[in-house]
């Protein structure tokens, strides 16, 4: 009796905490992907418009620092003269030699010289040059206006964003819009600390009660089994199977794995400027065997519902009824031991079931996706001396494949202890 209230509290217990914990799971899939959405490189790296913003915040700053002093006043004048100096000598050059230009009639020829003699007449190279220390002086003045300053800003500005519109496609950042509005967020940066702040908070909570399930299952599969050897009680066997149909759900319902690359850091100079990108997601994705099998379905084509349908087959239906068949045999509920059905999952099921194939599919799987991308995030490294690139492979295995696991080892011990059981009727 005591066993059997034992092994009922667990069942409840445990029925519980996975319903807790996979309501927090779900809730930090969901923050962990809007937080993927929100540090995409696709607002960063790759938006143009953050490239306009960054460096005409750099070129501002120039602007800014441009400051005339009684110390560079001279020197600035100076710079400007010769500037304006080399001008003139590139203008009159230019239009000498498109006046004076050889070849064609000797009609046009003379036009060329009568032209070359009007503008003589009329434009007075050498009175220029002569005058361009006082349009130097002009022309500084006038750059150490504060009106000035915001004007070339403006300009530098309106100038970036339309080399960058007639030549770009613009990103359209409607859902990261949408994405910060539901969080009720200003920008990006607050928006990921809030999400990351909540993230941090859930996830000891979701470790201690992955370790309660899968804990209160293990004693509830000592409390069934520690017992004399021969017929297993029946309260305890049901609870015993139920517990183990427990585990293969949250194995199902929860993610299994998370794969995540993300460019840390990539900083290089710019006019003696640094230009940092930090947190920038190139790919992430956590999903739940559920949610795949419900993707593969939405996808609609011939290839992906075959997929869909053997995934639901050995992951789903074979290992459910493996268990329920198991049950109903040993107890002979309704002659079911004639059943050719309860016979085939009971008894020869454990050829086709793929439960334990998939645990080891999926760990290789995670051991492929962190080599490849952590070679692939190797080689974007060291490409330049100047560019500093800082890469995070966060891949990861999710408490969907601890729970998956736990369910095919107490599949094990149960299919174990039921053979027996059997055993001893006989």
């Amino acid at each position: 009796m005591l066993r059997r209230v034992l092994a009922i509290c667990l069942l409840i217990g445990a029925t519980w905490m996975l319903v807790v914990l996979i309501g927090d799971l779900n809730r930090v899939k969901t923050l962990k992907s809007d937080l993927a959405e929100i540090n995409h490189v696709r607002y960063g790296l790759l938006d143009a418009n953050e490239w306009v913003e960054r460096i005409a915040a750099i070129l501002e700053k120039k602007v800014d620092e441009l400051d005339l002093t009684e110390a560079n006043r001279a020197q600035v004048t100076d710079a400007v003269a010769r500037l304006l100096d080399t001008l003139l000598g590139e203008l009159e050059r230019n239009l000498r030699q498109r006046n004076l230009a050889t070849g064609g009639t000797w009609l046009d020829q003379l036009q060329g010289v009568l032209q070359q003699g009007l503008q003589d007449l009329l434009l007075d190279f050498d009175r220029l040059r002569e005058r361009v220390p006082d349009y130097a002086d002009a022309l500084v003045e006038e750059l150490a206006r504060p009106g000035t300053k915001a004007q070339i800003k403006e300009q530098l500005r309106g100038l970036l964003r339309q080399a960058v519109t007639s030549s770009v496609a613009g990103i359209d950042r409607s859902s990261l819009e949408a994405l910060l509005a539901g969080y009720g967020c200003q920008d990006e940066a607050a928006c990921s600390g809030l999400i990351e702040a909540e993230i941090s908070e859930a996830e000891p909570r979701i470790q201690a009660r992955l370790g309660g399930v899968i804990g209160l299952v293990a004693l509830l599969v000592l409390a069934a089994l520690a017992g004399p050897a021969g017929r297993l009680d029946p309260l305890l066997l049901f609870a015993l199977t139920a517990a183990i149909l427990l585990l293969l759900v949250g194995g199902l319902a929860t993610p299994m794995i998370e794969v995540d690359a993300r460019i840390t850091e990539l900083a290089f100079q710019l006019i003696g400027e640094p230009i940092v990108f930090a947190n920038q997601v190139l790919y992430f994705q956590t999903k739940s065997i559920f949610d795949v099998i419900r993707i593969l379905f939405q996808a609609g084509g011939a290839d992906m519902l075959l997929v869909a349908v053997l995934l639901s087959l050995f992951s789903v239906i074979f290992p459910a009824f493996k268990v329920v068949a198991t049950y109903a045999y040993y107890h002979d509920y309704r002659r079911a031991r004639g059943s050719p059905v309860v016979r085939f999952f009971a008894l020869r099921s454990g050829k086709w079931s793929m439960a334990d194939v998939m645990v080891v599919a999926i760990f290789m799987a995670y051991i492929g996706f962190d080599a490849l991308v952590a070679s692939q995030l190797g080689s974007v490294k060291g490409r330049s001396a100047s560019v500093t690139v800082l890469t995070t492979n966060g891949t990861s295995l999710e408490p969907g494949f601890f729970l998956f696991l736990a369910f095919v080892l107490g599949g094990l011990l149960l299919s174990s202890a039921l053979e027996r059981g059997v055993d001893a009727d006989r």
